[in-house]
Order: structure tokens, then sequence, then C-alpha cells
């Protein structure tokens, strides 16, 4: 102990300081990331791709393509597509005029002509409704129908047809959280976190 003067005494306590200061900032630095990332995963959305020929809120045949957020937070939407027969289609109306034209056609054809017949009613009932998505946002736990069609005279071409495809239709979204990490989801897969959702894929 005779060599334990006063200054090596300094050092030692002062080297004990410096550790302490480390060890304490690692410790607040992981404490800091566990609530980061757990305030994450607290605000996560999760969007999926659901459809169906059956409206049960009015006990009507309707072809139904929604958005539902299985997540735990908000989701800011950016991008859509549309995958079928291996090929992209970057919204809905493309992707309705590549697989059904025809058909879709064949319902403008009849509104217009039940118009003409100046039967407006059952016109606006024949019609295809679509909502535009883009930077839409959806709650957690919640879905948003962006395409209805009810089975009618007028829309029955149509709607067999979405009715025969609409298991084979992929819909690849990208989406953001409230706090701006951004994920993306294809079919059935659970999503996938990304850098940041293009602007526009068209």
């Amino acid at each position: 102990m005779k060599y334990l003067n006063k200054e090596r005494l300094n050092l030692i306590i002062a080297l004990c300081a410096i550790f302490i200061s480390i060890a304490s900032f690692y410790a607040t630095y992981l404490q800091a990331k566990a609530a980061n990332k757990q305030v994450r995963v607290m605000t996560m959305p999760v969007v999926k791709f659901d459809q169906g020929n059956f409206d049960g809120s009015t006990q009507k045949a309707t072809i139904i393509f929604a958005l539902h957020n299985a997540g735990a937070g908000p989701a800011i939407l950016k991008n859509l597509e549309f995958i079928y027969q291996n090929k992209t289609y970057p919204d809905l109306d493309t992707f309705l005029d590549g697989c059904c034209a025809k058909e879709k056609k064949k319902l403008y054809e009849a509104i217009s002509e039940l118009k003409k017949e100046g039967d407006s009613i059952l016109a606006n009932q024949s019609g295809l409704n679509t909502v535009i998505l883009e930077q839409a946002i959806i709650p957690a736990q919640a879905s948003i129908k962006f395409l209805t069609l009810q089975r009618t005279v007028a829309s029955d071409p149509l709607w067999e047809k979405l009715d025969m495809l609409r298991n084979h239709i992929e819909v690849e979204a990208c989406f953001c959280s409230p706090l701006g990490d951004c994920y993306e989801s294809k079919g059935v897969q659970i999503s996938s976190e990304v850098k940041h959702c293009p602007h526009n894929k068209k």
C-alpha cells in the first residue's frame, strides 16, 4: 500500500467515476432503445387485403374489396398495386381495365340505357362504387372498402367476372405508421419493414 499515494488514489477514483458514467450511459441507451422499440410495436400497422361476395349489412350479393388494418396503430397508405396473372397494375381502374374491360363496358352501357329510359334511381343502384385510397388513413382494427359492386341485372357480367377471379388477385400495399416507419405487405404475407414507400409507382 506504500505505492498508493494521493495522486494514484485520485487517478483510481477518476477512472472509477468514468467507468460508472459509461455504464450509466449504456444502461440509459438500452432503456431508451427498448422503450423506442416498444412504442414502434404499439403503433405498428398491419394492412391486409380482404375480399368477398356477400354484404352482411345489406344481406345482398356484393363484390367487396377492402383493406383491413389488423395492427395496433393507424396506417397511412402510400401505394397500392394489383397483381393478376403475372401482371402488375398500379391502381384499381387500370386493373379493372386489364381484367374486365368488356364487362365494365357492358355495365356502363346498361347504366346509360337506364338513364335514357328515365330510370335514374335504378341506374345509380347499378353502378360500380370505388374509393380513392391514396394517403388514406386506416385506423387500427378497422377496414376501408375501396370497391363494392352489388349484383343487379346491369352489373351481372362484371359481378360474375370479379367473383370468378377475386381469389386469384394479389394486392401489394405500402404504408407507414404515424412515427414514419414504413411497411410492405403482399397477399397473406406478414408485413415487412422498408426504408420508405415510393411516392408513386406509376
